[in-house]
C-alpha cells in the first residue's frame, strides 16, 4: 500500500488551515505556497527552518521533489500538508502571462498530474493533505455544484484532480444561535458539495476540522 492523498476543501476563512493546528509538529512538515502566516497560535514556534519542518515552496516540480525527499530521508514525518495549494497554478499563470499558445496549460496540466502521482507513491505511513480553494460550478445563474479551484478551463479538460484523491473532504462553517460558529469537514456528497470518502470510513456526514482526527481515521481504516 501506498501513501494517501487527502485533499481540503475550502474558502478562505471557514477552517482549512486552523485544522493543522491539531496534527504533532513532531511528525508534520508544512509546504507554504503562499508563503503567509499560519492562523493558530505559536505556528511559527511549531513550524520552521530550524526545526526542519517547513518550507515555502510555489513551483510545482519542486514540491514535488521535496515530497521525495521527506519520504526517503525524514522517516519521522507522517503527515505532510500542502498549504493553499491552489496557488501552484495560480502563481504559475501570473509567470506565464506573456507566454502565448496552448503549450503553457499542458505543461502545467502535467506538472499537477506528476504532483499528485508522486503524493501517492511515498511511503505507504505517509498521508499528504492537499489544502485548496472551492470552484463554483454554475450553469447560468445557478450554482449546481463545485470542484477543487484550478487555473481555469483548459487545464479542466486535461485533469480532474478530485479523480487523482484518496479522501476529499469540504469545509462546512455553522452559526449557532448563541453566536458561536462550529467549524467543520463534510465526509460524503451533501447537497450540492461532492465530498468524498470511502464507504465506512467516517460514521458522520460532518465531523470536527481537525486532521489528526482524519489521519486517525485513515490508518484506522486501512489497518484493519
Amino acid at each position: 500500500m501506498s501513501s494517501k492523498l487527502v485533499g481540503i476543501v475550502g474558502a478562505t476563512g471557514t477552517g482549512k488551515s486552523t485544522s493543522i493546528k491539531h496534527l504533532n509538529p513532531e511528525e508534520t512538515y508544512i509546504i507554504n505556497v503562499a508563503k503567509k502566516e499560519l492562523p493558530f497560535k505559536g505556528s511559527e514556534k511549531l513550524y520552521n527552518l530550524e526545526k526542519k519542518n517547513y518550507k515555502e515552496v510555489d513551483d510545482a516540480n519542486e514540491i514535488t521533489r521535496l515530497l521525495k525527499t521527506i519520504s526517503e530521508k525524514a522517516p519521522h514525518v507522517k503527515n505532510i500538508i500542502i498549504e493553499d495549494s491552489n496557488y501552484i497554478m495560480g502563481f504559475n499563470m501570473v509567470s506565464k502571462a506573456t507566454e502565448t499558445g496552448f503549450t503553457k496549460f499542458s505543461i502545467m496540466a502535467k506538472d499537477m498530474v506528476d504532483l499528485f502521482r508522486t503524493a501517492r507513491q511515498l511511503r505507504n505511513d505517509i498521508t499528504v493533505f492537499y489544502l485548496t480553494h472551492p470552484e463554483e460550478i454554475m450553469d447560468g445563474q445557478d450554482i449546481i455544484g463545485y470542484k477543487i479551484k484550478t487555473a481555469g478551463k483548459l487545464i479542466d479538460n486535461q485533469v480532474l484532480l478530485e479523480g487523482l484523491l484518496t479522501v476529499c473532504l469540504y469545509t462546512s462553517v455553522e452559526e449557532n444561535k448563541d453566536g458561536t460558529v462550529n467549524y467543520q469537514l463534510i465526509t460524503n456528497r451533501y447537497r450540492k458539495i461532492p465530498a468524498k470518502s470511502p464507504d465506512g470510513m467516517f460514521q458522520e456526514l460532518k465531523i470536527p476540522n481537525n486532521l489528526q482526527l482524519v489521519a486517525d481515521s485513515l490508518t484506522n481504516y486501512y489497518n484493519a
